[in-house]
């Protein structure tokens, strides 16, 4: 046991149960994210360079590759086209698909999509969504827009204003010392003169935002232990954090690899982690089963009717969470 963070598991266990999930002989993309994303090896070791060539010829990628538009978008960016049949409903979903093929930020396809964003937010380029039918809509997309550069290049300068403002919208959400609803539509009205009944500081944008700079520690304390022990969990994912349901192991996911974006995470989700950990079966794998909710998160291996495959990419998955602890 790591009694230092009050883990149950360290490093050295994540990185053995790594050794052996790689020894089953995985596919492609699962042997790629166990080598970068887990044991973490120099970008110049030979076996992390032969894994990079070889993701190239992946079938998931270079369906991503395929599907992506010259523009860098993969159609519609938010809100679905229901009249075309595509590969990826919305730009933001392929977003999330390369993230979970562990695709490198700076590289293609989402160097392609990240100058798409910033042409967009720089008014040379636009969107093909038809514009919703509520008054926070403009700025609401231009938020959206710039949470997932967020999630792309945290450190782009162009990011600071939105930091900003949700600093401030954030601020005024927890004035009485826990969020009120009330104050969080207040401070848009405040700031822009505009009504977001539904609010947005829950929302995956607004949190890959936030995470992208320091904030002020008792914010940050806010705002994570708000998220953690809200029943829906992250806006647009809609699970809770704090326990881990099967079937929406991929919303699960992506909710837990956003909050550990913050520093404030490994302390608040130790308990939780050790469950994950305990979680394993005799051979040291994860299975969630076939029968989960449709998510752009699996699969990573070629076939999935076999289920060896389906342990391999959930294990994975959780490794490379479980490697962010110790980060």
């Amino acid at each position: 046991m790591n009694s230092q963070s009050g883990a149950s598991f360290d490093l050295e266990d994540i990185l053995q149960a790594a050794r052996e999930l790689l020894a089953a002989h995985p596919g492609i993309v699962v042997r790629w994210r166990l080598l970068r994303q887990v044991l973490r090896l120099h970008p110049e070791d030979p076996g992390l360079v032969e894994a990079k060539r070889a993701l190239k010829s992946d079938s998931w990628v270079q369906q991503l590759e395929r599907s992506q538009l010259a523009d860098g978008s993969w159609g519609r960016f938010h809100t679905q086209d229901t009249k075309l049949k595509t590969v990826f409903r919305t730009t933001e979903q392929a977003i999330d698909r390369a993230f979970a093929l562990g695709l490198e930020p700076t590289e293609s396809p989402l160097t392609g999509v990240r100058q798409y964003i910033l042409n967009v937010l720089r008014g040379t380029a636009r969107l093909t969504d038809r514009d919703e039918k509520h008054p926070a809509w403009p700025l609401g997309i231009k938020f959206i827009l710039a949470g997932r550069l967020a999630q792309i290049d945290p450190a782009h300068p162009m990011i600071d204003p939105y930091w900003g403002y949700l600093v401030e919208v954030a601020s005024q959400a927890f004035t009485s010392g826990s969020y009120r609803k009330e104050d969080e539509e207040a401070a848009y009205v405040r700031l822009s003169g505009i009504r977001w009944p539904r609010g947005f500081l829950a929302s995956q944008h607004s949190l890959h935002i936030l995470s992208s700079r320091e904030l002020p520690a008792q914010l940050e304390e806010n705002i994570i232990r708000w998220i953690w022990h809200k029943p829906d969990g992250i806006g647009y994912l809609g699970t809770p954090l704090y326990e881990l349901h099967s079937r929406l192991i991929g919303p699960w996911l992506r909710s837990m690899n956003i909050l550990s974006r913050f520093p404030l995470w490994r302390q608040t989700s130790t308990d939780c982690m050790n469950r994950v950990w305990e979680q394993r079966a005799a051979d040291g794998f994860w299975d969630f089963g076939s029968h989960i909710a449709p998510t752009v998160d699996f699969p990573l291996s070629a076939n999935w009717r076999r289920k060896d495959n389906r342990r391999l990419d959930y294990s994975t998955c959780i490794l490379a969470l479980l490697r962010r602890y110790f980060d």
